[in-house]
Protein backbone atom coordinates (compact mmCIF):
# COMPACT_ATOMS: atom_id res chain seq x y z
CA UNK A 1 0.00 0.00 0.00
CA UNK A 2 2.79 2.40 0.96
CA UNK A 3 4.66 1.57 -2.25
CA UNK A 4 1.58 2.40 -4.31
CA UNK A 5 1.14 5.73 -2.49
CA UNK A 6 4.77 6.65 -3.16
CA UNK A 7 4.36 5.76 -6.83
CA UNK A 8 1.21 7.90 -7.10
CA UNK A 9 2.95 10.78 -5.34
CA UNK A 10 5.94 10.66 -7.69
CA UNK A 11 3.58 10.53 -10.67
CA UNK A 12 1.67 13.57 -9.40
CA UNK A 13 4.92 15.48 -8.91
CA UNK A 14 6.07 14.61 -12.42
CA UNK A 15 2.74 15.63 -13.95
CA UNK A 16 2.83 18.87 -11.94
CA UNK A 17 6.28 19.75 -13.28
CA UNK A 18 5.18 19.02 -16.86
CA UNK A 19 2.03 21.09 -16.33
CA UNK A 20 4.04 24.04 -15.04
CA UNK A 21 6.33 23.82 -18.05
CA UNK A 22 3.39 23.75 -20.49
CA UNK A 23 1.38 26.47 -18.74
CA UNK A 24 4.37 28.81 -18.50
CA UNK A 25 4.85 28.37 -22.25
CA UNK A 26 1.19 29.12 -22.98
CA UNK A 27 1.22 32.22 -20.82
CA UNK A 28 4.38 33.50 -22.44
CA UNK A 29 6.31 33.57 -19.15
CA UNK A 30 9.89 33.77 -20.35
CA UNK A 31 13.14 34.28 -18.51
CA UNK A 32 16.25 35.33 -20.46
CA UNK A 33 18.76 32.51 -21.01
CA UNK A 34 21.24 32.42 -18.10
CA UNK A 35 24.62 33.97 -18.80
CA UNK A 36 27.30 32.18 -16.77
CA UNK A 37 30.40 34.27 -16.08
CA UNK A 38 33.12 32.85 -13.83
CA UNK A 39 34.72 36.23 -13.25
CA UNK A 40 32.88 39.08 -11.54
CA UNK A 41 31.81 41.70 -14.09
CA UNK A 42 33.19 45.23 -13.73
CA UNK A 43 30.57 47.95 -13.39
CA UNK A 44 32.76 51.05 -13.36
CA UNK A 45 36.29 52.16 -12.60
CA UNK A 46 37.80 54.43 -9.99
CA UNK A 47 41.04 55.45 -11.61
CA UNK A 48 42.55 52.17 -12.74
CA UNK A 49 40.68 50.12 -10.13
CA UNK A 50 37.70 48.13 -11.37
CA UNK A 51 34.62 48.04 -9.14
CA UNK A 52 32.94 44.70 -9.84
CA UNK A 53 29.41 43.68 -8.95
CA UNK A 54 30.77 41.19 -6.39
CA UNK A 55 32.84 43.91 -4.72
CA UNK A 56 29.83 46.24 -4.62
CA UNK A 57 27.76 43.50 -2.97
CA UNK A 58 30.54 42.94 -0.45
CA UNK A 59 30.37 46.60 0.54
CA UNK A 60 26.62 46.30 0.99
CA UNK A 61 27.11 43.24 3.21
CA UNK A 62 29.55 45.22 5.36
CA UNK A 63 27.03 48.04 5.74
CA UNK A 64 24.34 45.53 6.74
CA UNK A 65 26.56 43.97 9.42
CA UNK A 66 27.64 47.37 10.76
CA UNK A 67 24.00 48.50 10.95
CA UNK A 68 23.05 45.25 12.72
CA UNK A 69 25.86 45.74 15.24
CA UNK A 70 24.79 49.32 15.96
CA UNK A 71 21.15 48.31 16.41
CA UNK A 72 22.13 45.48 18.74
CA UNK A 73 24.41 47.55 20.99
CA UNK A 74 22.62 50.91 20.98
CA UNK A 75 21.06 50.26 24.41
CA UNK A 76 24.39 49.38 26.02
CA UNK A 77 26.12 51.98 28.24
CA UNK A 78 29.26 53.62 26.91
CA UNK A 79 31.41 52.37 29.79
CA UNK A 80 30.97 48.61 29.78
CA UNK A 81 33.55 48.08 32.55
CA UNK A 82 31.43 49.82 35.18
CA UNK A 83 28.02 48.79 33.83
CA UNK A 84 25.75 46.57 35.92
CA UNK A 85 24.33 43.30 34.66
CA UNK A 86 20.90 44.84 34.22
CA UNK A 87 22.34 47.54 31.96
CA UNK A 88 23.90 44.89 29.69
CA UNK A 89 20.58 43.21 28.93
CA UNK A 90 19.79 43.79 25.23
CA UNK A 91 16.61 45.69 24.44
CA UNK A 92 14.25 44.45 21.75
CA UNK A 93 13.61 41.19 19.98
CA UNK A 94 16.28 41.73 17.34
CA UNK A 95 19.02 42.46 19.89
CA UNK A 96 18.02 39.43 21.95
CA UNK A 97 18.08 37.21 18.89
CA UNK A 98 21.56 38.41 17.92
CA UNK A 99 22.81 37.88 21.48
CA UNK A 100 21.35 34.35 21.47
CA UNK A 101 23.11 33.52 18.21
CA UNK A 102 26.46 35.01 19.27
CA UNK A 103 26.35 33.41 22.72
CA UNK A 104 25.50 30.01 21.25
CA UNK A 105 28.33 30.22 18.71
CA UNK A 106 30.74 31.38 21.43
CA UNK A 107 29.93 28.44 23.70
CA UNK A 108 30.26 26.09 20.76
CA UNK A 109 33.64 27.61 19.82
CA UNK A 110 34.85 27.42 23.42
CA UNK A 111 34.52 23.63 23.27
CA UNK A 112 37.02 23.62 20.38
CA UNK A 113 39.45 26.46 21.17
CA UNK A 114 39.49 26.27 24.96
CA UNK A 115 41.53 29.09 26.49
CA UNK A 116 42.11 30.66 23.08
CA UNK A 117 38.43 31.21 22.36
CA UNK A 118 38.52 34.90 23.35
CA UNK A 119 41.26 35.46 20.74
CA UNK A 120 39.83 33.35 17.94
CA UNK A 121 36.11 33.98 18.26
CA UNK A 122 35.96 37.60 16.97
CA UNK A 123 37.79 36.50 13.80
CA UNK A 124 35.87 33.30 13.02
CA UNK A 125 32.50 34.82 13.92
CA UNK A 126 33.18 37.74 11.58
CA UNK A 127 33.99 35.25 8.82
CA UNK A 128 30.78 33.34 9.50
CA UNK A 129 28.53 36.41 9.56
CA UNK A 130 30.06 37.92 6.44
CA UNK A 131 29.91 34.70 4.42
CA UNK A 132 26.40 33.65 5.47
CA UNK A 133 25.04 37.17 4.90
CA UNK A 134 26.60 37.41 1.44
CA UNK A 135 25.34 33.92 0.54
CA UNK A 136 21.77 34.68 1.63
CA UNK A 137 21.82 38.13 0.07
CA UNK A 138 22.38 36.46 -3.28
CA UNK A 139 19.02 34.68 -2.92
CA UNK A 140 17.03 37.90 -2.66
CA UNK A 141 15.04 38.53 -5.87
CA UNK A 142 16.81 41.14 -7.96
CA UNK A 143 20.33 40.21 -6.92
CA UNK A 144 21.87 38.71 -10.04
CA UNK A 145 18.78 39.43 -12.15
CA UNK A 146 18.69 43.25 -12.24
CA UNK A 147 21.39 44.87 -14.31
CA UNK A 148 22.38 46.32 -17.63
CA UNK A 149 21.98 44.65 -21.03
CA UNK A 150 25.18 44.97 -23.03
CA UNK A 151 26.53 43.45 -26.19
CA UNK A 152 29.39 41.01 -25.56
CA UNK A 153 31.35 42.40 -28.50
CA UNK A 154 31.15 45.98 -27.24
CA UNK A 155 34.79 47.14 -26.87
CA UNK A 156 33.73 49.34 -23.97
CA UNK A 157 33.03 46.21 -21.90
CA UNK A 158 36.09 45.23 -19.90
CA UNK A 159 36.74 41.60 -19.06
CA UNK A 160 34.57 40.05 -21.79
CA UNK A 161 35.62 37.92 -24.73
CA UNK A 162 33.62 38.12 -27.94
CA UNK A 163 31.26 35.18 -28.35
CA UNK A 164 30.65 35.67 -32.08
CA UNK A 165 27.17 37.11 -31.49
CA UNK A 166 25.71 38.98 -34.44
CA UNK A 167 22.84 41.27 -33.50
CA UNK A 168 20.46 42.86 -35.95
CA UNK A 169 18.43 45.99 -35.22
CA UNK A 170 15.32 43.87 -34.59
CA UNK A 171 17.18 41.63 -32.17
CA UNK A 172 18.60 44.63 -30.35
CA UNK A 173 15.09 46.02 -29.95
CA UNK A 174 13.84 42.67 -28.58
CA UNK A 175 16.77 42.25 -26.23
CA UNK A 176 18.30 39.36 -28.17
CA UNK A 177 22.00 38.95 -28.76
CA UNK A 178 22.86 40.75 -25.52
CA UNK A 179 23.92 39.60 -22.07
CA UNK A 180 22.80 40.82 -18.68
CA UNK A 181 25.50 42.32 -16.47
CA UNK A 182 23.98 42.16 -12.96
CA UNK A 183 24.49 45.10 -10.65
CA UNK A 184 24.88 42.79 -7.66
CA UNK A 185 26.54 39.40 -7.41
CA UNK A 186 27.18 37.30 -4.26
CA UNK A 187 30.84 37.75 -3.23
CA UNK A 188 31.24 34.00 -2.69
CA UNK A 189 30.70 33.45 -6.43
CA UNK A 190 33.87 35.44 -7.11
CA UNK A 191 37.04 33.36 -6.74
CA UNK A 192 38.96 36.51 -5.80
CA UNK A 193 36.87 36.84 -2.63
CA UNK A 194 37.10 33.18 -1.57
CA UNK A 195 40.84 33.09 -2.32
CA UNK A 196 41.44 36.24 -0.24
CA UNK A 197 39.40 34.77 2.61
CA UNK A 198 41.36 31.51 2.41
CA UNK A 199 44.69 33.34 2.41
CA UNK A 200 43.61 35.36 5.45
CA UNK A 201 42.66 32.20 7.33
CA UNK A 202 45.91 30.39 6.54
CA UNK A 203 48.10 33.41 7.32
CA UNK A 204 46.29 33.90 10.63
CA UNK A 205 46.95 30.23 11.38
CA UNK A 206 50.68 30.86 11.04
CA UNK A 207 50.40 34.02 13.17
CA UNK A 208 48.67 32.25 16.06
CA UNK A 209 51.11 29.35 15.82
CA UNK A 210 54.10 31.67 16.17
CA UNK A 211 52.37 33.65 18.93
CA UNK A 212 51.77 30.47 20.97
CA UNK A 213 55.00 28.55 20.27
CA UNK A 214 57.41 31.25 19.06
CA UNK A 215 59.83 30.01 16.39
CA UNK A 216 59.34 26.45 17.63
CA UNK A 217 56.12 26.44 15.60
CA UNK A 218 58.11 26.03 12.38
CA UNK A 219 59.71 22.83 13.67
CA UNK A 220 56.80 20.85 12.29
CA UNK A 221 57.88 21.94 8.79
CA UNK A 222 61.58 21.19 9.34
CA UNK A 223 62.05 18.62 12.11
CA UNK A 224 65.63 17.39 12.47
CA UNK A 225 65.09 15.65 15.78
CA UNK A 226 64.51 12.34 13.99
CA UNK A 227 68.21 12.05 13.14
CA UNK A 228 68.87 11.40 16.82
CA UNK A 229 67.17 8.05 16.30
CA UNK A 230 68.99 7.26 13.07
CA UNK A 231 69.22 8.39 9.47
CA UNK A 232 66.10 6.51 8.39
CA UNK A 233 63.93 8.13 11.05
CA UNK A 234 65.46 11.51 10.24
CA UNK A 235 64.49 11.21 6.56
CA UNK A 236 60.97 10.14 7.57
CA UNK A 237 60.56 13.18 9.82
CA UNK A 238 61.83 15.48 7.07
CA UNK A 239 59.31 13.95 4.66
CA UNK A 240 56.50 14.44 7.20
CA UNK A 241 57.53 18.09 7.54
CA UNK A 242 57.36 18.48 3.76
CA UNK A 243 53.83 17.04 3.79
CA UNK A 244 52.88 19.53 6.50
CA UNK A 245 54.17 22.37 4.33
CA UNK A 246 52.26 21.13 1.28
CA UNK A 247 49.13 20.78 3.46
CA UNK A 248 49.31 24.48 4.40
CA UNK A 249 49.16 25.47 0.73
CA UNK A 250 46.49 22.86 0.05
CA UNK A 251 44.31 24.53 2.68
CA UNK A 252 44.21 27.68 0.55
CA UNK A 253 43.00 25.80 -2.53
CA UNK A 254 40.54 23.70 -0.55
CA UNK A 255 39.07 26.70 1.30
CA UNK A 256 38.75 28.87 -1.80
CA UNK A 257 37.27 26.32 -4.21
CA UNK A 258 34.93 24.66 -1.70
CA UNK A 259 33.11 27.90 -0.93
CA UNK A 260 33.27 29.22 -4.49
CA UNK A 261 32.16 25.94 -6.08
CA UNK A 262 29.15 25.36 -3.84
CA UNK A 263 27.75 28.89 -4.00
CA UNK A 264 28.50 29.43 -7.70
CA UNK A 265 26.90 26.09 -8.59
CA UNK A 266 23.80 27.08 -6.62
CA UNK A 267 23.51 30.34 -8.52
CA UNK A 268 23.79 28.53 -11.84
CA UNK A 269 21.23 25.94 -10.75
CA UNK A 270 18.67 28.60 -9.80
CA UNK A 271 19.23 30.45 -13.09
CA UNK A 272 18.78 27.29 -15.17
CA UNK A 273 15.66 26.16 -13.30
CA UNK A 274 14.13 29.64 -13.61
CA UNK A 275 14.83 29.59 -17.36
CA UNK A 276 13.26 26.16 -17.88
CA UNK A 277 10.18 26.63 -15.65
CA UNK A 278 9.80 30.29 -14.61
CA UNK A 279 8.65 31.62 -11.24
CA UNK A 280 7.42 28.47 -9.47
CA UNK A 281 9.74 25.48 -9.81
CA UNK A 282 12.68 27.37 -8.27
CA UNK A 283 11.10 27.57 -4.81
CA UNK A 284 12.33 24.17 -3.50
CA UNK A 285 15.82 24.94 -4.76
CA UNK A 286 15.77 28.28 -2.93
CA UNK A 287 15.22 26.35 0.30
CA UNK A 288 18.16 24.10 -0.58
CA UNK A 289 20.42 27.09 -1.28
CA UNK A 290 19.48 28.74 2.04
CA UNK A 291 20.70 25.57 3.77
CA UNK A 292 23.84 25.30 1.61
CA UNK A 293 24.72 28.96 2.21
CA UNK A 294 24.51 28.46 5.97
CA UNK A 295 26.45 25.17 5.97
CA UNK A 296 29.28 26.56 3.83
CA UNK A 297 29.68 29.58 6.13
CA UNK A 298 29.67 27.30 9.18
CA UNK A 299 32.21 24.92 7.61
CA UNK A 300 34.56 27.79 6.75
CA UNK A 301 34.25 29.14 10.29
CA UNK A 302 34.78 25.80 12.03
CA UNK A 303 37.73 24.75 9.86
CA UNK A 304 39.42 28.09 10.53
CA UNK A 305 38.79 27.67 14.25
CA UNK A 306 40.20 24.13 14.23
CA UNK A 307 43.29 25.19 12.27
CA UNK A 308 43.91 28.11 14.65
CA UNK A 309 43.62 25.79 17.63
CA UNK A 310 45.85 23.07 16.19
CA UNK A 311 48.52 25.66 15.38
CA UNK A 312 48.79 26.59 19.07
CA UNK A 313 49.48 22.99 20.09
CA UNK A 314 53.13 21.93 20.20
CA UNK A 315 54.58 19.36 17.83
CA UNK A 316 55.52 17.05 20.70
CA UNK A 317 53.20 15.75 23.39
CA UNK A 318 55.30 17.47 26.05
CA UNK A 319 54.39 20.85 24.55
CA UNK A 320 50.61 20.46 24.70
CA UNK A 321 48.84 23.32 26.48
Amino acid sequence: MLKKLLTVRNLVILLGVVALFVVSGWLGLKVPPPHVALAAEPLFHIGGFAITNALLTGWIVMLILIAAALLTTRSYPKDLATASNSELVPAGMFANFIEWVVEGMYNFSAGVAGQWVSKFFPIVMTIFLFVVTSNWLGLIPGVGSIGLFEHPEDPAMHGYVAHGVVMTAEQAHDGEGVILVPLLRPPSTDLNFTLALALSSVLLTQYWGVKALNLGYFRKFLDLSGFKQGAFMGVIMLFVGLLELVAEFAKIISFAFRLFGNIFAGEVLLAVIAFLIPFIASLPFYGLEVFVGFIQALVFMMLSLVFFTVATIGHGSEEHH
